[in-house]
């Protein structure tokens, strides 16, 4: 066993600099972040309009976000602010889909952001800034950017058929519904599809990247099910799974899911073997 921990060891060693097939982590937030700005105001508008929805309003709250967050935010902001309250009014083919944030920021100035006019003046981030909306105070923001645009739809991420378009939280949505004036609350509607086609569809741009992804991906287990890393008779399932997941590490890649390995003999049941 120390024979395989040192091998293992030897070939989980931090790689050079050079070995990023998709980059260094910056390099990879200035490619998301040109894919985030194609995607809104490309891919977004379109779906709106498919879905017969003229608002969507996307709340929640820091610790607990919603599936759509990451497709709707900079790859350089991991979580709401405590509150962030999103919004998406299409005016039209001619203006298009304003994206208003109310809480949080610009994302790199792809949203408009919203701030009590009467907040006190402070410093923060370099420059002097009227303070984030926090905690009840923040709903109040709400109701004028919804009136000043005047939905005849409203969608709300509700779902009870798919988890990445269920993502309003209860607190949220009862919040919500105390916020908006009544004759809006009758608008809201729960489209099934729009986050979840939102977060799956995939722009052209992106191809040449994940073509690199899946050239990546097959290296990998071409390495992970070669002499470089299996031992017979002395490697387990578990240390070609670890060594997998090491490597993407190494890689300054990340994974969705913990790699799984399984050995399949005749007449023996699969497991770690």
């Amino acid at each position: 066993m120390l024979f395989i921990a040192l091998t293992l060891g030897v070939l989980a060693d931090p790689v050079s600099a050079q070995e990023r097939p998709l980059g260094t982590l910056r390099e990879q937030a200035e490619i998301q972040q040109r894919w985030l700005q194609l995607r809104l105001e490309r891919v977004l508008p379109r779906l709106m309009r498919e879905q017969g929805v003229d608002m969507w309003i996307v709340p929640m709250r820091e610790y607990n976000e919603d599936p759509v967050f990451r497709a709707l935010v900079s790859p350089t902001t991991f979580a709401a602010r405590r509150r962030t309250i999103y919004i998406f009014c299409d005016r039209g083919p001619d203006e298009g889909v304003e994206r208003i944030a109310v809480g949080g920021s610009s994302q790199g100035g792809l949203y408009r952001v919203v701030r009590d006019p009467r907040a006190q003046v402070g410093a923060a981030a370099g420059r002097d800034r009227p303070a984030e909306p926090f905690g009840p105070e923040q709903w109040k923001l709400l109701p004028p950017v919804v009136e000043e645009c005047d939905p005849e739809v409203i969608a709300v991420n509700i779902s009870h058929t798919f988890a990445f378009s269920d993502g309003l939280s209860a607190g949220e949505w009862e919040q919500l519904q105390q916020a908006l004036p009544e004759r809006y609350r009758e608008r809201i509607v729960r489209p099934d599809r729009l986050a979840l086609e939102y977060i799956a569809e995939r722009l052209p741009e992106m191809l040449p990247i994940y073509v690199e992804m899946m050239k990546t991906a097959h290296e990998i287990i071409a390495t992970a099910f070669s002499d470089q890393v299996i031992t017979p008779g002395i490697t387990r399932t578990q240390d070609v799974a670890w060594w997998m997941r090491q490597r993407l590490n190494d890689l300054g890649l990340g994974t969705w899911f913990q790699p799984s390995v399984e050995v399949q003999r005749r007449g023996v049941a699969m497991g770690d073997s």
